[in-house]
């Protein structure tokens, strides 16, 4: 079977088969252009991200790969989803999704990426080296939270909707995304069109934050206003201002994300929230096992303390990895020297980056214990 790349000629005929497929699978319709703006642009540099698979005169297979620069702590990643896979159901059992992964396995080493994440079935990803790891905290935040914990705390902020029009908005929200210790590049040329895209996926509404007359920080939020898709702010008293003020907006409980490297505002909810789940945020495969496992001990350096220390993980069909802190030194790299522990590729994205502890996967030693899971994550509006 053959694999094309798809171009700006094939926009219609991707979009209908992706809605026709993701309707009938989640059982509720499905409109691309509204969820994934950023994806949906009628030209080649966005077509280009997508593989199809033609049968009868009619694209019936396809899927993305969508190449995503982040920051971690100053360092820059190359990390690529690889989504909306997608086949006909009258085109289904003739191998076209494994043959379309195979391809974009082969495409996420020929672009170079460091890792890669996707959403769907742990059993279905497994196979193509996609863990469930990474760690995110989910919070429920209640009325009764806000007046009892936080007193006063938000009372003279308000709130403006960002329009497509509004681009001092617009700048200032992706500045504010930008800054923070791990953030995915909305843009490389501070695009406003890309920083806004990004903000309105999955249809949520973004909204300034506005104290004093200035904007303090922006969140974006679900067309109910039970559920802020992401919020970024300022300090971490702002965002406590933001959310508490969302919260006596709305009325009801307001879940929301925390992050691992947000230890401020971490620690201010995960004593007066009335939830705090700790969870997987998406599947990850780790490609430059070196390169991502540096950036994530620098990034939890960068807020915590990281015991002075060595360890070697051998990885299966990889090799052996030396990580080790001494002062202010911290990097993890190649070595041909025995392991200390030896697991496979699932094995040690859970091993190192969680959410379990270490010793949930295999034996631990106290340099483990104390390093271990690294901050990986990843925010839900730069899904694709």
């Amino acid at each position: 079977m053959e694999i094309t790349r798809l171009k700006k000629e094939n926009y219609d005929e991707l979009i209908a088969l992706l809605n026709e497929v993701f309707s009938d699978h989640n059982k509720r319709e499905s409109d691309f252009e509204k969820d994934l703006p950023k994806m949906c642009v009628r030209d080649d540099e966005h077509m280009q991200k997508h593989f199809g698979i033609f049968a009868d005169g009619r694209l019936v297979a396809a899927i993305g790969v969508y190449p995503l620069r982040i920051d971690i702590a100053g360092e820059r990643l190359l990390f690529s989803t690889v989504g909306n896979v997608a086949t006909h159901p009258d085109y289904e059992g003739r191998g076209y999704m494994n043959a379309l992964l195979e391809h974009a396995m082969s495409e996420l080493d020929s672009i170079g990426a460091d890792a890669s994440r996707l959403g769907g079935l742990r059993h279905r990803y497994n196979r193509f080296g996609y863990e469930m790891c990474g760690t995110r905290y989910s919070v429920a935040f209640t009325e009764r939270n806000r007046k009892k914990r936080f007193p006063g705390i938000g009372e003279n902020v308000t709130f403006v909707k960002i329009e497509g029009s509004d681009l001092e908005l617009i700048k200032k929200a992706g500045e504010m995304q930008s800054n923070y210790r791990f953030a995915v590049e909305r843009s490389e040329e501070n695009s406003c069109f890309d920083v806004y895209a990004s903000m309105r996926a999955w249809q949520n509404v973004p909204y300034a934050a506005m104290k004093d007359g200035r904007m303090i920080g922006y969140l974006c939020v679900n067309p109910r206003g039970d559920t802020l898709a992401e919020q970024f702010a300022e300090s971490a008293e702002a965002t406590a201002e933001m959310i508490c003020a969302w919260q006596r907006k709305y009325g009801g409980t307001v879940y929301f994300n925390l992050f691992p490297y947000d230890i401020e505002s971490v620690r201010l909810f995960a004593s007066r929230a009335e939830v705090v789940n700790v969870k997987s945020p998406s599947l990850f495969k780790i490609i430059n096992w070196e390169r991502v496992i540096s950036a994530f001990m620098r990034l939890k350096a960068s807020y915590t303390n990281m015991p002075e220390g060595e360890l070697r993980i051998g990885i299966r069909d990889y090799g052996v990895l030396h990580l080790y802190v001494r002062g202010n030194s911290i990097s993890c790299e190649r070595t041909e020297d025995g392991a200390d522990i030896t697991l496979d590729r699932l094995e040690a994205a859970r091993y190192i980056f969680g959410p379990l502890p270490p010793e949930a996967t295999a034996e631990a030693s106290d340099t483990a214990l104390r390093w271990f899971p690294l901050p990986l994550t990843w925010n839900g509006q730069d899904r694709v």
